[in-house]
């Protein structure tokens, strides 16, 4: 038998850093470095999704063009390791040339197709390469091996085809196929057969090859994505809590406590920025509490009117005041053995912060206009992004009710300050829309995830939730996330010292961000500096100065 020839390919689709991630290590758990591929993960790859797959149906097509009838995959657990038989199974093109089928009957050749391919395959699996094996017959097989995470799955292979050149003499050919014990007329036809089988040259043996071997490591992305997608939601499972989904250690420490602080009546005090859910904390304490079972209710103190905030909490009878149509309950007897959620805390004025206190004390309220007094049984969880220490110091925050409210601080960090929750948000968010928006098969390709983490997300999780409802909303089904399905402000963005090794200053960076806090503060505020010298703790005078300094404009303002 002719044992043809070798060539060296490399791995195609292998993966060296195949270490698994202590939990205790503060890394980014979703990218290729996963989970070393092992025997409980072979059998949950989708092999029956192959034959649907662009990239590889496309190469298949051109591998047809060029005469290529028969493409198989050979998978681990289809080999048999006790008699060390493998068994290829037909994909993309399942086809077979005259002469390979004329083989496929003869008793004789059958085994020679059958031991050529074994042959060519344990060669393979034992040196890692692309092989190419000649048999007695003069038919040729070629298989890639494949290879996820430095693992050996299997292989992608072809056959019928012929390297020889030039072409075999008649007298030749008879005396190779004399094995086949064939009739004078069928070995005749054999040999016509023969002849018309794809003959590749040196040259176009090299096209064959790297068309066969870009096919496998499409093979190998297409699994590594998936293997890639499960360990996401793998990780969003692992990470939940109740309703909250985190990998950082510090966060998920405070939320295995929740169960302790939940019990009993103490106020809790959340800090954290806008949209790192606060609210959704304040929830899971409501939920896990003998309250549960109890009201709970939200009043964002920022967004109401001042003078309306009163009513909203007593409540009122009917015709207390103009508009008051009607007697209506206030959050204070609505969420009588219940939770009260108080947002913003700090964004009040002294003279609301005296009518908390004095509800929370006294626990005894008439509502507005009514004279009948109301007992009151309600837990007081409050949450602010200022700091009301230093506001207690400059005072503007009553003491007493900051006393009264802090008796458990809770602090939930800032989205920059937990990148590794990124991957986990984003996969929980995109499997999240997938259902409300009637979606399947939309996966994150591994560039696109790692792209998110250089952003700073100032609007914290409820930026990532709105970027990945908006990325789902424009994907089809079953397609994956490029980093160009990005909105701009995530592809555009550069890390503090990727903009400093393009020419930007330290100075000119801190100057930037700065001009961007206060502006952002001032349109919050509505341009009330006092209010934005409290929050920065600074004086009117100081903020008036990086006002000049900066050219901020009140008529300019978004």
């Amino acid at each position: 038998m002719d044992e043809g020839a070798f060539r060296k390919s490399g791995l195609p689709g292998q993966n060296t850093d195949s270490r698994v991630h202590d939990e205790s290590e503060p890394v980014q758990p979703l990218t290729q470095a996963g989970r070393k591929l092992t025997a409980d993960l072979v059998p949950q790859l989708d092999w029956d999704r192959l034959e649907k797959l662009r990239a590889p149906h496309s190469l298949s097509i051109a591998l047809s063009h060029l005469g290529i009838f028969n493409l198989y995959v050979v998978r681990r657990e289809l080999r048999s390791d006790g008699d060390r038989k493998w068994i290829p199974v037909p994909m993309w093109l399942k086809g077979s040339h005259p002469f390979v089928e004329r083989i496929e009957k003869n008793e004789v050749g059958s085994e020679i197709l059958r031991s050529t391919r074994e042959d060519v395959m344990e060669e393979s699996y034992r040196l890692q390469d692309t092989v190419f094996k000649t048999n007695a017959l003069g038919l040729t097989e070629m298989v890639v091996p494949l290879v996820l995470r430095g693992e050996r799955l299997g292989f992608v292979g072809m056959g019928g085809f012929v390297i020889e050149d030039p072409v075999p003499a008649e007298v030749v050919l008879e005396e190779r196929f004399k094995i086949l014990m064939l009739s004078a007329e069928d070995r005749r036809k054999a040999i016509l057969e023969y002849r018309t089988l794809p003959r590749f040259s040196s040259d176009k043996r090299v096209i064959v090859t790297q068309m066969l071997q870009v096919l496998t490591r499409e093979v190998s992305q297409f699994f590594e994505e998936a293997l890639s997608l499960r360990e996401r939601e793998e990780a969003v499972n692992r990470h939940t809590f109740n309703q909250m989904v985190t990998a950082n250690h510090p966060l998920r420490s405070m939320l295995k406590k929740i169960p302790q602080f939940a019990q009993g009546d103490t106020p809790i005090l959340i800090n954290g920025e806008l949209g790192t859910g606060r609210e959704l904390l304040a929830e899971m304490i409501h939920q896990r509490s003998a309250r549960s079972s109890g009201a709970f209710r939200t009043l964002h103190c920022s967004s109401i009117a001042e003078n309306l905030i009163e009513a909203e909490l007593r409540g009122y009878e009917k015709n207390a005041f103009p508009g008051a149509y009607e007697t209506k309950e206030g959050l204070f007897e609505l969420c009588r053995g219940g939770t009260l959620y108080l947002k913003e805390i700090g964004d009040l004025s002294l003279a609301m912060q005296y009518t908390i206190l004095r509800l929370i004390q006294e626990k005894v309220f008439t509502r507005v206009g009514g004279k009948d007094n109301i007992q009151t049984d309600v837990r007081i969880v409050a949450s602010t992004q200022r700091n009301l220490k230093k506001l207690v110091q400059m005072g503007a925050f009553r003491e007493e009710l900051y006393f009264r409210l802090n008796v458990v601080e809770l602090e939930l960090p800032a989205l920059r300050q937990r990148k590794e929750d990124i991957p986990i948000l984003a996969e929980h968010f995109i499997q999240y829309f997938m259902k409300v928006m009637g979606k399947e098969g939309i996966q994150w390709k591994e560039d696109a995830l790692i792209k998110l983490q250089t952003h700073g997300f100032p609007g914290n999780v409820r930026e990532l939730r709105n970027e990945v409802e908006r990325i789902v909303a424009m994907k089809e089904s079953h397609s994956f996330v490029e980093v160009k399905d990005l909105s701009s402000k995530i592809i555009e963005s550069l890390s503090p010292i990727e903009e400093i090794e393009k020419g930007l200053t330290l100075k000119s960076l801190v100057d930037t961000y700065e001009k961007g806090i206060i502006s952002e503060a001032l349109n919050k505020y509505h341009w009330n500096k006092s209010r934005v010298a409290e929050l920065f703790q600074i004086t009117r005078q100081g903020l008036l100065k990086k006002i000049a300094k900066y050219k901020l404009d009140k008529r300019k303002r978004p």
